[in-house]
């Protein structure tokens, strides 16, 4: 039975940033997603990140279904139940892993895809109309992934080949709607893979975040959403300070990649 996370982190109220906090409109965050999301407790990491730079408390609320792709979520009672209390500032959805990069080859499932992130974006919308809503873009497999004979190829050839299929179709889901971003997670995972002081984000199943893995994500979420000069954060959970200063730095680049789908400068050319 599909595990549903339904928590509430209140903070004590804090100086907000002026030059760094949303608008007005609302501190509400509901994430939708699956184990990518619920690995590590990634709300929680995120507000704890968010807490520890000053910024005024948020509402978190999720709803975590392992394995879930977007069509499920929305059909899934509890997913749609969160969704319609509206009110939301922020809905972060995270798409099952290998739907973006199957979506190159498979028509179905790249329709399935498509239409299923326009469906939750306007479910989202009619209830809250000012919310803005990111799309968390997950990242490849572990280049140890391809080295098993049995290695699903139709999630792409290599790290390399899948990040480009994730981004090509997330950004083909956004395309033409209002308050519809991604949170290039998945390329800054790219990005920590091709510096020489990598760290290893993936658990030895090759495709689900450890603690830094999850940590980069909050990071990229945090600074897609508050946009701050610099990801100089004082939150390092159990990480030493120099892993989460490297992380920081990764995430400080994928701040500023464009979203016409183009790869972090450090993460290659086009493809």
């Amino acid at each position: 039975m599909a595990l549903r996370i339904a928590a509430m982190f209140l903070m004590s109220c804090v100086a907000s940033r002026a030059d760094q906090a949303p608008d007005s409109r609302s501190q509400r965050v509901l994430f939708i997603g699956n184990s990518h999301t619920g690995f590590n407790k990634l709300p929680e990491v995120f507000q704890k990140v968010v807490a520890s730079e000053g910024l005024a408390p948020l509402e978190i609320k999720a709803a975590i279904h392992p394995g879930m792709r977007l069509d499920q979520q929305l059909g899934s009672a509890d997913t749609l139940a969160l969704i319609d209390e509206g009110n939301w500032g922020f809905v972060i959805l995270q798409p099952q892993s290998e739907e973006a990069a199957k979506s190159e080859q498979f028509p179905e499932l790249r329709s399935n895809f498509l239409n299923s992130a326009t469906g939750l974006y306007d479910r989202i919308k009619a209830k809250s109309p000012r919310a803005t809503i990111i799309l968390y873009q997950t990242w490849a497999r572990h280049a140890d992934y391809w080295k098993d004979a049995a290695a699903d190829h139709g999630v792409g050839n290599s790290p390399a080949d899948m990040q480009a299929r994730n981004r090509k179709w997330y950004q083909n889901a956004v395309v033409g709607k209002r308050d519809f971003i991604i949170a290039p997670v998945g390329d800054a995972w790219e990005s920590n893979y091709k510096n020489p002081n990598a760290v290893r984000l993936h658990k030895p199943d090759n495709s689900h975040p450890t603690f830094s893995g999850s940590y980069l994500a909050a990071l990229v979420l945090y600074g897609t959403i508050y946009h701050p000069s610099n990801l100089d954060v004082s939150y390092h959970g159990a990480l030493g300070r120099p892993e989460a200063l490297h992380l920081q730095a990764i995430a400080t680049q994928a701040m500023h990649i464009r979203h016409e789908g183009k790869p972090l400068e450090q993460g290659g050319a086009d493809r």
